[in-house]
């Protein structure tokens, strides 16, 4: 286990040995998926770079990069539940509350380190 978030949260939900096998598989499905996508959004933004210093800015193109960085975001939201819902369903009922309160606690900071905006837009993004 190399995921300091899953071990984090094996510890904080008490998995046994076959909870945390079925987890170390949703958490690297997971960190695969995420780092395509923040690969993804990396690169579209570095596009939208090169459109704004352009010698003769491309707007056009500048706004389809940026849409395509919204779908990859949405990628990100749908991706955290899936993973979310998963570690959900591996979880006995009196995990399933703790699960619940984590998720809950864990959403609250994202909220705050965005500034206390509710939406998903990252204060560094174009």
């Amino acid at each position: 286990m190399k995921d300091k978030g899953m071990m984090f949260l094996t510890k904080r939900l008490g998995f046994d040995d076959n909870q945390k096998t079925q987890a170390e598989k949703i958490f690297a499905t997971h960190s695969t998926q995420m780092k395509k996508c923040q690969e993804e959004i990396g690169r579209f933004q570095k596009e939208i770079f090169k459109c704004m210093t352009a010698e003769k800015p491309d707007s056009t193109r500048a706004f389809q990069y940026a849409d395509s960085v919204g779908i990859w975001r949405l990628a990100i939201q749908k991706e955290f539940f899936r993973s979310s819902i998963a570690i959900r369903q591996i979880c006995n009922t009196d995990q399933k509350k703790k699960c619940d309160e984590l998720m809950e606690d864990m959403m609250k900071r994202m909220n705050h380190m965005r500034g206390g905006h509710p939406d998903t837009m990252n204060q560094d993004s174009l």
